[in-house]
């Protein structure tokens, strides 16, 4: 009896140990994840300025092609 209660607490010492092991992991995914959202943050934050820029950079060339009459205005 004592045998095979030590059988299934080296059993038992062996699942805490994978189980810790996937705790590191999930949470080593978690902050990759967290760090992924931020870099897209990032990036969404960063086209949207290079659009407005080009559309403002679009309005001057407009505007100056008006001004030397090579489109109607």
């Amino acid at each position: 009896m004592e045998n095979r209660l030590d059988r299934v607490e080296n059993r038992l010492d062996d699942m805490e140990g994978n189980l810790k092991l996937v705790k590191l992991r999930q949470d080593n995914m978690a902050r990759k994840l967290n760090d992924l959202q931020l870099d897209v943050k990032i990036a969404e934050r960063e086209i949207r300025r290079d659009i407005r820029d080009l559309n403002d950079e679009m309005e001057t060339v407009i505007e100056v092609m008006k001004m030397n009459e090579l489109i109607p205005g």
